[in-house]
């Protein structure tokens, strides 16, 4: 078997271009009425210690769900994929879609309970059924949208540039359902805006069960803390006063038994992005990319009760945008020799900010932790077909190295220059093995990949299958 690779990953840079974001349209979410270190012990320990260290196990787990953290590390994921199916030196059109096999379903059993003719107290009942059923489970969806314009390539000496134009839109989700007790900072993230400091306050040292009994509601074991904000005018500034008046009773309402119960979290985020992508190579061994593009990112932190669902209170976009536009790069460094080839790279580097986010806006909860990535692969060609081996990881605060490492193969079939091919791909990382086929027509690529759990749980989240399908026209 003849060992010989051509290895086409991205090529390293040059540096050039400053690009001003002035004017982005984002568009998002509509109405889901939805729902909702282990510790040795040397020595001997009795029973009731033993209970005590399970049940502080228990509740650190449920505590430690975070739903903008679990949606980074899913979407770190998909974008390891799409690292995997570079795009080249081309102008192209490039669709991709990654869904959650139930998300449909929760969608569906929450529009049933909304549009239900039951009694309210039935409704309720209903509501907290249908999160219990979903508790510990996540359901996400990714949608993105890549176009490429390829500029003029240029040598410099030993170095070949190859600059692209690119415009790339990219919309995410993730719906987290936990039982919980509803701390201050979650009774907070009801509200789909930032509220006056002062209401923050009142929210974290409000006694729920006097709430009760003084925001002007029927004593039903819940606080309505808007209601409770009314009747405080004596306690509180004619401003708060004023922005309570503003909001709706009978929305916020807050169990004060103290016991946890299912709600849902919602987390979506839109990335656009603008600039040059460009990708070089140095003599034959060394190659990278150095990217500089304009972001401009929105997104939004929901939490939903179930007296929400059954009252078929939908999603509520913020009227103050927290959308902000940064000045970003990335950059990469890799080399290369007859078979093997190695990169290290770092994404979504933020150098300045070009435009704040909306005043009373509620500050953005995925922030602009780089993207840190090691990727090494291996390309053997006998005749048509290929075998290329890779192995690699990827890391961004908001979950554990671990959770970022992935190995793999590509098993491949090329005519025709590479334009004519079948490839078929598996790969396997902590929570997940990954298969699906390629298929290359001359100016067409279609992809499909199915993540299937390795387990039927990964620590506090229950697993389930994610579909991806990925479409491109380049000529």
């Amino acid at each position: 078997m003849k060992n010989r690779v051509l290895f086409s990953y991205k090529k390293f840079p040059f540096i050039h271009f400053l690009y001003n974001i002035e004017h982005g349209f984002i568009l998002f979410l509509a109405e889901i009425i939805n729902s909702q270190e282990l510790i040795k012990e040397k020595s001997m320990i009795s029973k009731k210690a033993l209970c005590f260290l399970s049940l502080t196990i228990l509740m650190k787990n449920v505590v430690a769900y975070d739903v903008v953290d679990r949606y980074k590390l899913i979407d770190d994921k998909l974008k390891t994929e799409a690292m995997l199916r570079p795009f080249g030196h081309d102008f192209l059109i490039d669709f991709s879609a990654s869904i959650n096999k139930n998300i449909m379903d929760v969608v569906d059993e929450a529009k049933v309970i909304v549009d239900s003719t039951k009694s309210d107290s039935q409704k309720l009942t209903d509501a907290q059924a249908f999160l219990t059923k979903y508790d510990k489970s996540e359901q996400s969806a990714r949608f993105g949208l890549n176009l490429g314009i390829p500029i003029f390539s240029f040598t410099a000496g030993d170095v070949t540039v190859r600059p692209n134009l690119r415009v790339m839109l990219d919309v995410g989700t993730n719906i987290g359902i936990r039982s919980e007790i509803l701390t201050a900072d979650r009774i907070i993230a009801l509200f789909s805006e930032e509220i006056p400091t002062e209401f923050q306050s009142l929210i974290r040292v409000v006694n729920f069960t006097t709430c009760n009994a003084n925001d002007g509601t029927p004593s039903d074991n819940k606080c309505d803390i808007v209601a409770y904000c009314r009747t405080q005018p004596s306690g509180i500034s004619a401003a708060t006063a004023a922005y309570c008046s503003t909001q709706s009773t009978g929305k916020y309402m807050i169990p004060i038994s103290g016991e946890a119960v299912p709600n849902l979290a919602l987390f979506a985020k839109v990335d656009g992005k603008v600039g040059l992508f460009n990708d070089f190579k140095v003599e034959e061994h060394f190659f990278g990319n150095l990217n500089i593009y304009g972001l401009l990112r929105t997104d939004i932190l929901q939490t939903i009760t179930s007296e929400a669902i059954a009252k078929g209170q939908k999603i509520e976009l913020p009227k103050k945008q927290n959308t902000e536009t940064t000045l970003q790069t990335d950059l990469k460094l890799g080399y290369k020799n007859t078979n093997y080839a190695a990169s290290l790279g770092v994404e979504e580097i933020k150098l300045s900010k070009i435009k704040e986010r909306e005043d009373g806006s509620r500050e953005q909860s995925y922030g602009y932790d780089p993207l840190i990535r090691f990727h090494a692969d291996a390309l053997y060609k006998l005749s048509v077909l290929s075998l290329n081996p890779f192995i690699g990881a990827h890391k961004r605060s908001g979950y554990a190295f671990a959770d970022g490492v992935y190995a793999g193969a590509d098993l491949g079939a090329h005519i025709w220059g590479d334009r004519l091919g079948l490839l078929f791909r598996g790969m396997v990382d902590k929570q997940y093995v990954t298969v699906g086929p390629r298929i290359k027509l001359w100016l067409m690529q279609l992809e499909y990949s199915l993540k299937s759990p390795l387990k039927s749980t990964d620590g506090y989240v229950k697993l389930s299958a994610l579909h991806s399908l990925d479409f491109r026209l380049f000529f």
